[in-house]
């Protein structure tokens, strides 16, 4: 990217302890300069932002992708920065060969940049080890076997030791497939008024409380992808004071909409982890606004098929990167999220997790994002680039309009 200076950006980055009107000045994709809105000498192309909110770019924890143009774009256009993509891609991602393939699709793409999750399991089949330090050593940033059942607790254990043994990060999911059900989604009144099989919030918080007890015993570090119970978040609060090296992220839809969207059988609410009560949605932001907690996407774009069937039939997953970080700040709007929160959320503790630096800093990678914090927005599917129409907000006002998003230095969308 040629030399770039962003001209009187609302700057807000807890990581860093910035909070002011600033000019930032990117040269050969590095942030060089960092000052006072007109303190600094502009190089190269410029960039007025107005007064709109400058953050650092987000990192989306989870996201399922296989079309790696338009997903990468549609990331891009949602103001992230570095997507990991989960690894039951097509092909799954097990061996240092889908590895590359991963990277170069991204390369090619030049959207925002793919971070390839390996599997943990061979071919995500949960009984053979995949070969998790290759994975490693081929560019994986960590190893997971997305939502895919590992087959008991003995190679959860042998992973973990594994993972400890050559310092990789994985990532788990905490669900007990047997107390699950193959439930369709929360365990509650709303379930039972609507005659679906629903999945109790102890399918997950037994699951995790065997995760712990083995981590605890293994030494690995871990995240936990997408938890749904306020229960959860007690006990990773608890793992954490302990010491343990963990830390974990809620999906959006969960912080958005409880089990009661599901009525009328709405299958743009069929999700995984499903959708859980009031309470536990409150629980959730504030684990958020605390900052116990990550934010991830979840993103699962869907044909239109898929989602047409009846919604115990119709395939689980939202298309959420379009609309992202609007929803997040539309959050903020309600008073239900903090904005330093958010940033912290999707920005700040997934950049820790993955041992990245964090925050936008002088001398590093320049990823950020420009946003119109302010702006009303309304998704419709024509508008969508991801090539999944299943999005949960199409027709209602958001706010939240992005006007920049810098990716590894480079730029890869502007209004």
């Amino acid at each position: 990217m040629s030399n770039l200076t962003l001209t009187h950006a609302q700057l807000l980055d807890p990581s860093q302890n910035l909070k002011q009107l600033s000019d930032v000045i990117i040269e050969n994709g590095l942030v060089t300069s960092i000052a006072p809105a007109g303190k600094s000498i502009s190089k190269g192309d410029k960039f007025d932002a107005q007064s709109a909110l400058l953050i650092p770019g987000l990192i989306d924890l989870s996201a399922h992708i296989n079309n790696v143009a338009t997903e990468s774009l549609a990331a891009a256009k949602g103001g992230i920065s570095l997507v990991c993509t989960q690894p039951n891609s097509k092909p799954i991602i097990d061996t240092p060969a889908d590895v590359s393939s991963i990277q170069q699709a991204s390369a090619a793409a030049n959207n925002s940049q793919l971070l390839p999750l390996g599997a943990l399991t061979q071919g995500l089949e949960g009984d053979q080890l995949a070969n998790m330090h290759s994975l490693k050593q081929a560019g994986c940033i960590a190893l997971s076997n997305a939502r895919a059942p590992i087959k008991n607790a003995l190679v959860l254990r042998r992973i973990m030791e594994y993972a400890a043994t050559h310092d990789i990060l994985i990532m788990l999911t905490a669900e007990d497939y047997d107390l699950s059900a193959n439930g369709k989604m929360h365990e509650g009144p709303t379930a039972n008024r609507l005659g679906l099989t629903g999945i109790a919030e102890v399918a997950e918080t037994a699951s995790l409380a065997q995760q712990l007890l083995l981590i605890e015993l293994t030494g690995c570090r871990a995240h936990f992808s997408q938890i749904s119970c306020g229960r959860s978040v007690e006990m990773i609060r608890s793992a954490q004071a302990q010491g343990l090296a963990i830390s974990a992220d809620v999906a959006i839809a969960n912080l958005m909409f409880t089990d009661e969207d599901v009525n009328g059988f709405d299958s743009t609410f069929h999700v995984q982890p499903p959708l859980r009560s009031e309470q536990d949605r409150q629980t959730l932001l504030a684990g958020v606004n605390d900052g116990t907690l990550a934010i991830c996407s979840n993103h699962q774009p869907k044909d239109i098929a898929a989602k047409k069937a009846p919604f115990a039939a119709a395939e689980a997953g939202m298309s959420i990167l379009d609309s992202w970080l609007s929803m997040m700040l539309t959050l903020v709007q309600k008073g239900e999220l903090e904005l330093e929160a958010l940033i912290n959320a999707s920005a700040i503790l997934p950049a820790k997790i993955l041992a990245i630096s964090p925050g936008i800093q002088i001398g590093q990678s320049a990823n950020l994002v420009i946003v119109d914090a302010i702006t009303e927005v309304c998704y419709s599917a024509e508008k969508l680039i991801s090539v999944g129409k299943n999005n949960p907000v199409l027709g209602q006002s958001l706010v939240g309009e992005v006007k920049l998003t810098i990716s590894s230095g480079r730029e890869v969308f502007r209004t």
